[in-house]
């Protein structure tokens, strides 16, 4: 196992290493990028055996529960893609795993994003903040209205301010989004200061 101090010296060149890139593209660079894309891959093929013996091989061995014959065998036959003769038996799994994924995404969009939308929309106008809401997803709205006629007049201006609405909007999000980074530079920051580097006293 790595002593914590090994474990520092090793997080602060990873830390380093990719911070090296605002330099311009360096040797440091490409070893801290194989290293993370090389953990990353490790990680994911332990994950993988791990859930296939924990949810599929042990219910099967130790509960008898012959179902899960079912998405081992998809998954084996996933592995015919490498065979010239046989290659066309993986598009069995794949369709079934892309009518899934695609299934799962659709419900979860719909009620992530359509469904609560409109619920969150249904407010009673009794506050500043829920006025704002629902002008601002209504102005929205009438933006997309492409087959209106010119769009002129209270449509045009409802769009007019729908699309200030939804520029407000990107910005808050990209506003949002640079302090999300901010904090994980801020964080790597006190891990070198902190712990490679004791500048920073502890509290």
């Amino acid at each position: 196992m790595l002593t914590p101090q090994l474990g520092v010296w090793l997080g602060a060149f990873a830390t380093l290493s990719m911070y090296s890139y605002l330099y311009k593209d360096n040797l440091l660079f490409k070893i801290g990028e194989h290293l993370f894309i090389g953990l990353a891959a490790a990680h994911t093929v332990v994950m993988g055996v791990s859930n296939i013996r924990e949810m599929a091989w042990t219910p099967l061995t130790t509960k008898g529960d012959v179902s899960w014959l079912i998405p081992m065998l998809l998954g084996v036959l996933l592995y015919t893609r490498f065979t010239k003769n046989y290659s066309w038996v993986s598009r069995t799994p794949l369709g079934f795993m892309m009518g899934i994924g695609a299934a799962i995404t659709i419900r979860g969009q719909l009620e992530g994003s359509f469904i609560r939308q409109i619920r969150g929309t249904m407010l009673p106008l009794t506050t500043l903040d829920n006025w704002v809401m629902v002008v601002g997803c209504v102005t929205t709205l009438t933006y997309f209205f492409f087959t209106a006629s010119g769009r002129k007049g209270i449509l045009s201006q409802s769009a007019t301010v729908g699309r200030w609405a939804m520029m407000i909007a990107f910005g808050a999000a990209f506003g949002n989004t640079v302090m999300a980074r901010m904090s994980l530079l801020i964080g790597r920051l006190q891990f070198l200061f902190g712990q490679w580097i004791p500048l920073i006293p502890k509290s």
